[in-house]
């Protein structure tokens, strides 16, 4: 059967769930789905480049430990939420945290519902920075697989990054699920027709692994304030000039 696909823009359904009063958190795991020392044909450095086998062995052991003792947290409440890694000091004291994080897992993700809003708080290039980004397209699919005890739908978009050489598409998918109707997920992702469950971009997935809906307790989010104010567009060049200054200093 041909799959059906509709493009929606997030506009129409951004609000839909929130007219009740919503809040709880909702915690996500991450994984990285191959490091590098489990391709194809790496063992071949065993023997031609032992040094080279040696310490990416090593950094890819350890960040498979440190890995599992990650979690994120989405917080909402009616009209806010915000994703971010959970602070942990024995975490932040380990030398390979950051590179299980990742450069889109150390940042802050704010989503307004009502406004439209969408912020990313992220320290870069030696600055910290407030990027403010559009709302995603989706293309949603028939396409469903079971999540634990979640009937999840398929859905997708392309994240479009300014690089050197032009634009560069990054396809992501998603899988949603109608049953938990908050149009939430991680990494600031938003607007599908319930709560994102899986995201996979990459290399990397994440996933839910605790939820808390309809907290007793009162979820206030503090939306990030600190850093310069940029758009998308904005910060990109930032980073197409960075990368044009670091290749002149090797030539």
């Amino acid at each position: 059967m041909k799959k059906k696909q509709i493009v929606l823009l997030l506009i129409v359904t951004i609000n839909f769930c929130f007219a009740q009063n919503k809040r709880g958190t909702i915690i996500y795991k991450k994984e990285i789905i191959e490091f590098l020392s489990e391709k194809e044909g790496f063992e071949i450095n065993k023997e031609k480049r032992p040094k080279y086998y040696k310490t990416v062995l090593f950094i890819d052991q350890n960040t498979k430990r440190t890995i599992k003792d990650i979690e994120f947290s989405l917080k909402f409440n009616n009209v806010e939420s915000i994703f971010r890694a959970d602070v942990f000091l024995e975490l932040e004291t380990n030398r390979f945290y950051k590179v299980a994080l990742g450069p889109e897992g150390s940042k802050i993700y704010y989503t307004n519902q009502i406004s439209e809003q969408n912020i990313e708080q992220i320290d870069a290039y030696g600055e910290l920075f407030l990027i403010s980004y559009p709302q995603n397209e989706w293309v949603l699919y028939n396409e469903t697989k079971k999540i634990g005890e979640y009937t999840c739908y398929k859905a997708t978009t392309i994240k479009k990054t300014k690089g050197r050489k032009g634009i560069i598409d990054t396809p992501v998918e998603v899988w949603y699920t109608p049953d938990i109707n908050i149009p939430l997920g991680p990494l600031g992702y938003n607007g599908l027709p319930g709560l994102i469950v899986e995201l996979s971009m990459l290399n990397y997935k994440y996933y839910v692994s605790k939820i808390d809906l309809n907290s007793k307790v009162e979820i206030n989010i503090k939306k990030p304030t600190q850093g310069k104010v940029l758009s998308k567009e904005e910060f990109e060049e930032i980073g197409v000039k960075a990368m044009d200054n670091f290749k002149k200093s090797f030539n």
